[in-house]
């Protein structure tokens, strides 16, 4: 990537920085991790809330349950929220194996059997947009809403991946990047055994095999020819700045789906969630108010 290139993603990296520098605060840990089988691996989770309505919240590449810490408390306040650190990312295991969406369907399908239950809405970021929509799809006797946050499956930014949907050696870079600055743990937010408190994906060998393989093996452009089958309601929330997977990729994306409502976030980039939290959690308060509503419109 030449450096003119690389300066987007510094600037976004340099605003993670600056976002997810503190924590987010309390007097001790609110939360406590657990490690959930899900058919061959096993995932670092975090669950709080009560309700009818379990919300599954899937981070995007390079990322972990960390990056919801800024929605995942006032979700918990009116649902039951369940967050993983996705197989191959943070502290969930990093398998020898393949991983292509497929696999990923599988494992996060048995998630879902296994470790929720009633109505499920798919909440996903990124690679984890993806994920969430093919649950979706797979899945619609469960899921019965999606919430995508600049989700993958229609391509990314030309200077992460080409048109097919596979990323380009820049995105490896990215990932490094975000390796050093995104955190994997909070003590005050999440407490975890001593032993797992000092693992740091940088020094694991593991880590950057995964990595690699997903960017190898995962086609962030996989959902091009299946969108239309998506029935549910989806919010679909798009920083109109974002330089990794563009807004009018957005557009592109949510025209396929039939059921759908678009919200574009001025002077946002592409983790609304973390850099706007206020904005993201009011929208998702009130589309599941009536999810149903944007199929009217």
């Amino acid at each position: 990537m030449r450096p003119l290139k690389r300066l987007p993603v510094l600037v976004l990296a340099l605003a993670l920085l600056w976002v997810t520098r503190d924590s987010v605060g309390g007097a001790g840990p609110r939360h406590h991790a657990e490690w959930l089988q899900a058919d061959d691996v096993a995932l670092r989770a975090v669950r709080a809330g009560e309700g009818d309505t379990t919300l599954l919240l899937l981070h995007g590449y390079g990322e972990s349950i960390m990056g919801y810490r800024a929605v995942f408390d006032r979700l918990a306040e009116r649902y039951r929220v369940v967050a993983v650190d996705l197989p191959g990312f943070g502290l969930s295991d990093k398998p020898d194996a393949v991983y292509d969406l497929a696999s990923y369907e599988r494992r996060m399908g048995d998630f879902l059997t296994r470790w929720t239950r009633g109505p499920v809405v798919v909440v996903g970021h990124s690679m984890g947009g993806e994920i969430a929509a093919a649950l979706a799809l797979d899945h619609p006797e469960r899921v019965v809403a999606a919430v995508l946050i600049a989700p993958a499956g229609f391509g990314l930014s030309p200077l992460l991946g080409d048109s097919t949907g596979i990323a380009s050696p820049g995105a490896a870079w990215v990932a490094t990047a975000l390796s050093y600055i995104l955190p994997v743990h909070d003590s005050a937010w999440l407490s975890e055994p001593a032993a797992r408190a000092v693992y740091e994906p940088v020094g694991d060998s593991a880590y950057r095999r995964a990595t690699s393989r997903i960017l190898r093996d995962f086609d962030f452009a996989a959902l091009r020819e299946r969108l239309a089958g998506l029935r549910q309601p989806t919010l679909i929330l798009w920083g109109q700045e974002d330089p990794t997977i563009p807004f009018p990729v957005g557009e592109e994306l949510a025209a396929q789906i039939p059921c759908h409502q678009l919200i574009a976030l001025p002077n946002t980039l592409h983790r609304p969630h973390q850099t706007e939290p206020d904005t993201v959690v009011a929208e998702i308060e009130a589309f599941l108010t009536e999810p149903g509503k944007v199929c009217k419109e």
